[in-house]
């Protein structure tokens, strides 16, 4: 965790419980709303209809699909809390379990809104973002010296206060480190002066201060997830500004330009899912482990959980609703499979469809976790990096040029 990728690091700094995979090491959740499941490809494509809007698409992209996954993590975050609150009152194998599993339940929801970081997840150089999730941009080291900064209830003279800290210290990340890493030793290679004590420690002496700053950090995340939902949802949240794009005062011109912001957080797909998950752990960019051609399953994402694959899963997952627009509402479906039939184009809305259940069934086929695959036999993930880049590839091409819509910075003039 200590290990910082080097591809695509200063992009993401500006910018319940499921069940087990067969088989895997790694558990997934494939909850995706009311209608994800079976594996289906396309939903029944009618002939282009006149009453077709993208005000509309805009309202049940907000209102079914992105509002109901974020409130679903606010949820997940609360629920997590109470679980390490458990934990850390009656230390057990079951009770850290349950804190575990109440991890990976809120971690999958945050990897479907990975896949529609909008507005203030990307505000402010994607600061709300960075401090739930920072990957990969990570320190375990900086973690531990928190813990004991937490502890000691001051740093530099003045109370603690985690809200102050630096985004690696806190989130989803740094509670995986805290309840999955097994070494109880800490990880700083040059420890500050506030680690002296901790080799005078005993192991439940250190589990228990894990434990203790997990439940702040755990509390900081709810936090932030309500803080989330409160700049989506609020009078002035920008699930409003989106759907009423082009309408008087709106800081958006017109709804094409609330669809190219939508439009743009799909391409995650493309430069996290497909390049910083999958390329760079093998070889592909150059990585912790040496330039081009060197693999390196330590820059595979989750490392002390060994989570990687559920993480891609729910990514895959999060790009589909966004796309095909079954949220919470089972009645109202529009998406931008929709979009691509209005505009004649229904075998672009097929081909990415089905190239993402493809890409998902690839990863549930999975017997081992991410990282063993890459160093024992990487030609199974570079299959599921091909699947992915089929996604990306249409994204970059059909779907823009078909929807008159706009690469996004980080993909313009990217044709690997």
């Amino acid at each position: 965790m200590n290990s910082i990728p080097k591809t695509f690091r200063p992009l993401l700094l500006a910018s319940v419980i499921a069940a087990t995979l067969a088989g895997c090491g790694e558990s997934s959740d494939s909850s995706a709303g009311a209608n994800y499941g079976d594996q289906q490809t396309v939903k029944p494509t009618p002939p282009p209809s006149s009453d077709f809007n993208e005000t509309n698409l805009l309202a049940n992209l907000t209102d079914n699909v992105i509002t109901p996954t974020y409130q679903a993590f606010t949820a997940l975050t609360a629920a997590q809390q109470q679980a390490i609150d458990g934990y850390c009152q009656a230390p057990s194998a079951d009770t850290l379990a349950l804190a575990q599993d109440s991890w990976k339940a809120a971690m999958a929801k945050w990897q479907q809104i990975e896949v529609m970081q909008i507005g203030p997840l990307t505000d402010n150089s994607s600061t709300l973002r960075n401090n739930i999730y920072s990957w990969p941009v990570t320190s375990s080291c900086g973690v531990d010296q928190d813990l004991m900064y937490f502890d000691q209830g001051s740093i530099n003279s003045k109370p603690y206060d985690i809200t102050g800290r630096t985004a690696t210290r806190r989130g989803l990340d740094a509670i995986e480190y805290l309840l999955f890493n097994s070494n109880t030793e800490h990880s700083c290679s040059s420890p500050k002066d506030i680690l002296t004590s901790w080799a005078q420690k005993d192991n439940d002496e250190r589990l228990a201060l894990r434990c203790s700053f997990a439940l702040e950090v755990a509390s900081d995340l709810n936090n932030n997830a309500n803080s989330l939902v409160d700049k989506w949802t609020g009078a002035n949240g920008y699930a409003m500004t989106l759907k009423q794009a082009g309408q008087a005062n709106s800081a958006l011109a017109n709804a094409h330009d609330g669809v190219n912001v939508i439009s743009d957080s799909l391409f995650y797909v493309d430069k996290m899912v497909k390049d910083e998950k999958l390329a760079t752990p093998l070889g592909f960019f150059s990585n912790d482990c040496g330039g081009v051609g060197s693999v390196c399953p330590q820059n595979v994402e989750s490392p002390y959980s060994d989570n990687a694959i559920n993480n891609l899963i729910n990514n895959l997952i999060g790009f589909k609703v966004l796309f095909n627009g079954e949220g919470s509402d089972t009645a109202n479906t529009l998406g931008f499979d929709d979009f691509l039939v209005e505009v004649d184009d229904s075998a672009t809305a097929t081909k990415i469809l089905n190239d993402t259940d493809a890409a998902i069934a690839d990863l549930q086929n999975y017997s081992t976790t991410l990282a063993q695959s890459i160093e024992q036999d990487s030609q199974v993930a570079e299959q599921t990096h091909a699947k992915v880049k089929q996604i990306s590839d249409q994204l970059k091409t059909d779907f823009i040029n078909s929807l008159a819509l706009k690469l996004p910075q980080t993909s313009a003039g990217d044709n690997d």
